[in-house]
């Protein structure tokens, strides 16, 4: 059973895995971007982990390309 616990996460929890405010999760919740489930008679609210990771998306390489007019060493002033 405790296997099965870990797979199940509050929103904070959530939030704090995927390095997001609480409110983004809940705004993802409301949206049906993201799959919870809510404890008959308490206002909790339980979020399966691997509905938690379909929310990323791998990164594209056009996403990461520098942006023109910058180089990647461009840090240094």
């Amino acid at each position: 059973m405790e296997s099965e616990s870990r797979e199940l996460m509050t929103v904070e929890q959530a939030a704090a895995y995927l390095q997001l405010s609480q409110s983004s999760i809940r705004s993802y919740i409301r949206q049906g971007k993201l799959n919870a489930f809510r404890i008959a008679g308490k206002r909790k609210v339980l979020i399966p982990l691997p509905e938690l990771l379909k929310l990323l998306e791998p990164a594209r390489a056009q996403d990461l390309e520098v942006v023109p007019g910058e180089t990647a060493g461009d840090d240094a002033a």
